[in-house]
């Protein structure tokens, strides 16, 4: 696959993402529902994110991965690089949607949520510092 710059999908990315977070607004008027629901749209948007830049080969979205770069690296190890990203983000969405669907059912403050999402986001993305191109 030939490697073309773009940014026009992360770009309908970005506007679908922040369309989807108000979404639960409209919805209900359940706070630690609305909590939950947003964290999962954020966490399935990073996942979501990531499998657009696997399908593309947009690796050069990734902070600190400049195109030149992406384009030397060749499509075998743009793929690796991006499936190394997406496996990261997608099961912290996965195992995070299952852990709010629990605190949920037992009724815990959204704070404990809230907490675990951020956390986890940051932790996730910081592990993805080792992989490189």
């Amino acid at each position: 696959m030939e490697l073309k710059k773009s940014y026009k999908g992360l770009v309908f990315w970005v506007l679908g993402y922040t369309t989807a977070i108000f979404c639960p607004l409209f919805f209900t008027h359940d706070t630690a529902l609305v909590i939950r629901l947003t964290m999962n749209i954020t966490t399935a948007g990073m996942a979501l994110l990531c499998g657009i830049i696997l399908k593309t080969e947009a690796v050069y979205w990734f902070n600190g991965t400049e195109y030149e770069e992406a384009v030397k690296a060749g499509t075998e190890r743009r793929k690796a690089f991006a499936r190394k990203h997406f496996d990261v983000f997608f099961w912290f969405a996965t195992l995070y949607f299952l852990f709010s669907v629990l605190m949920h059912l037992l009724q815990a403050s959204f704070w404990i949520d809230f907490s675990v999402g951020c956390i986890g986001l940051i932790a996730a993305a910081i592990s993805t510092i080792r992989f490189k191109l």
